[in-house]
């Protein structure tokens, strides 16, 4: 229930006994603002009190100056707009907010007049809340503006001192207003909100809540009031005349001018979205604990800070490269100080700690280090690149390359030696651990060979055989992000076509193997040199020859039910890469043409268990091996950033097991008179990588 302001009833009597009305009494309104009635609540020049929380949604219609008194602690929301006077709307009539309680104005008010804000706090949520453009808000000290994301307010702003700031009409017979502080506040909870209009202060203003704060009007403050960023951010883009200081956690930006400011948190020059000067009439100093943020964009130019009197630097530096036209030759001068540059102990009034440098200087992309070129009146900066963007992935793919070769000679010896036809396939899965500050990668690969094999003289078979493969790798994310710092996230798909010939010849109770294959693989890569960087892509061809040779016995040896057949390979692998190039981003490199040659050795012994079955003998088949690598484990690619050719590097990839474990367990039946059919798991482990793979080969013989 409201009433108007209240009275001892005594009192009240007794006045009226005596003709003489009440002060600060007029006639009661015969409803309130939030009654249902269709017509706007008219206020007669008076303060209307408010004790509840209450929401008002027909608006309110001025006579003559008049107001709303709010109780501590309660919310009034005005949905409706302010009007002025009936008869004549443009007549310019105050409005006041009184009451330590809130006010929301959110709808578009009409009014002709200034919003005094004496007490307590007044919420803006439209752009037209404070009505024509030509009115003014004044803030008393103490006294708390709210601003919704979003809003553009274009009216005066004026914040006054207790003693400039206006007090209510006297007839109203209100109370001085004491103990309300001595700051003023601007909040935006959240987002960006903007005062357009001209702003005038004469006393202490906070910006405190998340959001950001945009001063898009010219702002003075003849007695050089402070304002001080506690909280969120205060974006200047024309005029701010007087002195600020920001606090840990805060954000300064903006492309306008300010008198003076002492940064303790974030400065970012420029808008959210370009780059841009941040100017400073008289001094800038930035304190030990804060962070300036330096944007370079895609066509080249970057943020930049200048003082028309002094600056003293300190704190950290944030360089954000965008890609585009760059080259390592490329400065940019992203501080200026006309009244030169603070270098030294500081001794004076206002000392700041530090030497006058930045004290962290760091890119946003881990591949590019900053250059800092002090002088008596600029910085300069430039750009230089270092190792950790370069590609991982080409060696990874190489190394895959190298490893699944077994795929396509392991068919051949398997169905090389027996005079029949085949058709071979594979399918595995191969986990790498990270190291060395490199992630781990995992890979999945899957074939099909097709092949004949002919008798030959007395114990002699020649086969020729083609099949294709492909091979897709992506990097673990559970090492990504712990080996992020050393290089690229990549992902390959990789195709192969491959042809080879193979030959058997049996003597003395032996049997020798050999053959040969070449292979001709085309991979699209992909990578990131940075988790924040854009994608960089490649197209690269490679070229594989393998030969090999196993020996054997002829005819196993019999253990009981059992055989054992020991045996013994060399393989010999040349892998060639020609030239590479990849696009996308700042990181993209070259890669120059690499051959990576490999002996590979393996002893193994394979036990079998021969039983009889309708169409002949079947086998249950158990291949365990050693295999040892020779030629180095390292396998490395040397490369350059297309944006500075001139300078080269060396990267090494994830590096080749040397000694590997091979397990192979599987069941080999005639399924028809001439038709064998094999099923097989395969597996290898060791250094920190583990292959799981199936094999399914079907071989039929010859009438």
């Amino acid at each position: 229930m409201s009433i108007f302001k209240t009275r001892h009833l005594r009192a009240v009597l007794a006045l009226c006994c005596m003709g003489v009305p009440p002060p600060g009494l007029t006639q009661a309104s015969p409803e309130a603002p939030w009654d249902d009635s269709p017509a706007p609540f008219v206020l007669h020049g008076e303060s209307f009190d408010v004790t509840e929380d209450r929401r008002i949604a027909r608006g309110l219609q001025l006579e003559s100056a008049s107001g709303l008194r709010i109780a501590e602690g309660r919310t009034v929301r005005m949905q409706g707009p302010i009007l002025g006077h009936p008869a004549d709307p443009l007549m310019p009539i105050p409005f006041w907010k009184l009451g330590r309680g809130h006010l929301e104005l959110a709808g578009a008010s009409v009014t002709t007049g200034q919003i005094v804000l004496g007490e307590g706090s007044l919420g803006l949520a439209h752009d037209d809340a404070l009505g024509a453009p030509g009115n003014s808000l004044e803030m008393a000290a103490g006294t708390r503006l709210e601003l919704r994301p979003g809003v553009r307010v274009g009216q005066i702003v004026q914040v006054r001192s207790a003693a400039t700031a206006q007090t209510p009409p006297a007839h109203w017979g209100l109370a001085p207003v004491t103990g309300l502080g001595a700051d003023a506040v601007w909040r935006v909870a959240f987002g960006e909100a903007t005062l357009a209009g001209h702003i005038q202060i004469d006393t202490p203003i906070v910006k405190d809540g998340a959001g950001t704060l945009r001063l898009a009007g010219a702002g003075f403050s003849p007695g050089r009031a402070l304002l001080t960023v506690a909280q969120g951010g205060l974006r200047v883009d024309q005029l701010w005349w007087g002195p600020v200081l920001t606090r840990p956690g805060t954000v300064l930006s903006g492309v306008g001018q300010v008198d003076e400011a002492r940064v303790a948190g974030q400065l970012r020059p420029g808008a959210p979205d370009r780059t841009g000067t941040l100017l400073i009439g008289q001094r800038l100093a930035l304190l030990p604990d804060s962070q300036t943020r330096i944007r370079i964009d895609a066509g080249g130019q970057a943020d930049r800070i200048w003082s028309f009197g002094t600056a003293r630097l300190g704190g950290g530096l944030v360089i954000e490269p965008a890609p585009g036209s760059w080259t390592p030759d490329r400065r940019w001068n992203i501080v200026q100080a006309d009244g030169g540059l603070e270098y030294g102990a500081d001794g004076g009034g206002d000392p700041v700690p530090g030497d006058g440098r930045y004290t962290r200087v760091v890119s946003a992309l881990r591949y590019l280090d900053p250059v800092l070129e002090y002088g008596a009146n600029t910085v300069t900066l430039g750009l230089r690149y270092n190792a950790q963007g370069l590609s991982t992935a080409d060696a990874a793919w190489r190394g895959a390359l190298l490893g699944d070769s077994r795929f396509a000679r392991d068919a051949a010896l398997a169905h090389g030696a027996h005079g029949q036809a085949w058709v071979h396939t594979w399918a595995a899965n191969t986990e790498r651990s990270g190291g060395r500050g490199l992630p781990g990668d995992d890979r999945d690969t899957g074939g099909l060979q097709v092949g004949v094999s002919r008798p030959v003289g007395t114990g002699g078979f020649l086969s020729v055989f083609m099949g294709t493969q492909e091979t897709r790798l992506t990097t673990l994310e559970s090492t990504a992000s712990a080996h992020a710092q050393a290089g690229s996230l990549y992902r390959v798909r990789d195709r192969s076509a491959h042809l080879g010939l193979g030959g058997s010849l049996a003597r003395h109770g032996w049997r020798l193997s050999l053959g040969a294959a070449q292979s001709w693989h085309r991979a699209d890569i992909s990578r990131q040199a940075d988790p924040a960087d854009a994608t960089l892509r490649s197209r690269p061809a490679a070229r594989l020859f393998q030969a090999w040779l196993q020996v054997q016995p002829e005819r196993p040896f019999p253990l009981g039910s059992w055989q054992l057949a020991p045996y013994a390979q060399v393989v010999w692998l040349r892998l060639h890469r020609p030239a590479a190039e990849e696009s996308g981003g700042l990181a993209a490199v070259t890669l120059g043409a690499g051959t990576d040659r490999r002996w590979m050795g393996q002893l193994g012994v394979q036990i079998r268990r021969p039983w009889a079955a309708r169409h002949g003998d079947a086998l249950m088949t158990l291949d365990l091996g050693v295999r040892r690598l020779w030629g180095g484990s390292p396998l490395a690619s040397h490369q350059a950033y297309r944006a500075d050719p001139g300078r080269r590097f060396e990267v090494e990839g994830p590096p080749l097991p040397r000694h590997v474990l091979r397990l192979d367990l599987g069941v080999q039946a005639p399924v028809a008179r001439r038709v064998q059919v094999a099923l097989a798991y395969t597996g290898q482990h060791g250094d920190g990588q583990m292959q799981h793979g199936l094999w399914l080969g079907v071989k039929g013989g010859f009438r």
